[in-house]
């Protein structure tokens, strides 16, 4: 299945399908936006897959990827994690700084509000060291306390992809105070899209995007590194 959220007036939208072409969308009929959705997935999962085939068939409004919100406008949490080596050595080499890799690399950061792929982005200084940063995101239901590794991937329901800003120039600053981003990590922009891990076919492996992930500024080519 695949999601969009779109501006009704209220801060978390009206959650609507996509069809598979990403050409149409219509309002889901059992849950009116992704955050309740989330807090029970299983619900409302076989009502919405039915929902999605027939709009697959035809039907749906024309859907405008560019007014969309973020998919989820809030949450309840926002963590973002390193998953490659690499990440770590950068981040060891710019901040001067001994990072442990027998522990996650992992923030948790602002979830209060994420704004839509077409949306400006307030960012008031340029010497604040405006830099962006793109990204796979999960949106998991409730995972409780001590699920191991292997069981944990069973609670990802949906994909995204991600704009997660960053102010260089505070980096440094706040690292150094051994608390965590406050400043230097605004709130992140998200992709008009969410799917099911099912719509990625054979490039869903091992919990992880095998795919990779086209990243441009000004619409020049910038990376594609691979999920």
């Amino acid at each position: 299945m695949r999601f969009a959220t779109l501006n009704d007036g209220s801060r978390d939208g009206r959650l609507h399908l996509v069809s598979r072409d990403n050409t149409r969308c219509t309002p889901t009929k059992s849950v009116p936006t992704l955050l309740a959705l989330m807090e029970d997935w299983t619900a409302h999962a076989s009502a919405l897959q039915a929902q999605y085939e027939a709009l697959n068939d035809g039907g749906g409004v024309p859907f405008d990827p560019a007014i969309a919100l973020a998919p989820m406008p809030r949450s309840w949490q926002w963590l973002d994690g390193s998953a490659y080596e690499s990440h770590g050595d950068l981040i060891q080499k710019v901040f001067d700084l001994v990072i442990p890799r027998d522990r996650p690399l992992m923030y948790q950061g602002l979830s209060d509000r994420f704004y839509g792929g077409g949306a400006d982005i307030p960012l008031p200084l340029e010497e604040d060291g405006i830099d962006f940063e793109g990204e796979f995101g999960i949106i998991c239901d409730a995972i409780p306390m001590g699920t191991p590794a292997d069981e944990a991937r069973g609670h990802i329901r949906l994909i995204v992809q991600i704009n997660d800003w960053s102010l260089r120039t505070l980096g440094p600053i706040e690292m150094k105070t051994g608390f965590g981003w406050i400043q230097a990590k605004p709130a992140c922009s998200v992709a008009p899209v969410a799917v099911t891990p099912d719509e990625l076919g054979n490039a869903w492996r091992d919990a992880r995007i095998d795919l990779p992930l086209h990243v441009s500024m000004n619409g020049t080519p910038f990376g594609a590194p691979e999920g």
